[in-house]
């Protein structure tokens, strides 16, 4: 466990320090922001409502709506938990980590909430979109969490082990949420028409 802590903070002082810029400082503020709760529901409100815009041939909430708010409540929740279980002080309180003005926090270090809700959003996402054209989009969003983890480090307010961690909850309920809800919500005949269409060359 000592060995593991020692390479966790050997880690941490190399993304902290080792990437640290004046230039980075406000594109990591931005893509932190990135994996505030708030913004996340924002995003996902306007996904849903640019698809009912779109007037999709299936529910909108039953493909996106639902399935995005259980991923990150579900998530977000057990993060939350292990944040009170356990009792895990943050990078921050190190005499010499480099923490943002506005990141002033100590406690409830393990696992990174933003990560968390970040990467259950982004794999259900990628699980959604990767049989299809728009399978971008799933790529984009795990390429975005996984910047976001990335600045979770940055600014001095987590471990690596906090990020590699919220990751994985993230991911398991993200597939989780795919396999229960979306899955099932999307018609054959939809994936089928958005993969034709993509295999099509346009006029």
């Amino acid at each position: 466990m000592e060995t593991l802590t020692h390479y966790d903070r050997e880690l941490f002082y190399a993304i902290n320090h080792g990437l640290s810029h004046p230039l980075l400082d406000p594109v990591m503020w931005l893509i932190t922001s990135l994996g505030l709760g708030w913004v996340q529901l924002l995003l996902l409100a306007a996904a849903s409502g640019y698809l009912a815009w779109r007037r999709v041939g299936y529910s909108v909430g039953r493909v996106v709506l639902l399935p995005g708010v259980v991923a990150f409540v579900g998530s977000g929740v057990m993060a939350q938990v292990l944040k009170r279980t356990v009792p895990r002080l943050r990078p921050s309180n190190l005499p010499d980590a480099i923490v943002a003005p506005d990141e002033r926090i100590f406690h409830n270090s393990f696992p990174s909430g933003h990560t968390t809700t970040a990467f259950a959003l982004a794999c259900w996402v990628f699980l959604l979109t990767y049989r299809t054209r728009y399978r971008w989009w799933g790529y984009s969003a795990l390429l975005l969490a996984g910047l976001v983890g990335l600045s979770r480090v940055y600014r001095g307010v987590h471990y690596p082990s906090d990020v590699l961690t919220g990751a994985a909850i993230g991911m398991l309920w993200g597939a989780l949420v795919y396999l229960t809800l979306s899955r099932r919500a999307v018609p054959p005949a939809a994936e089928s028409h958005r993969d034709s269409a993509s295999a099509s060359p346009r006029a």
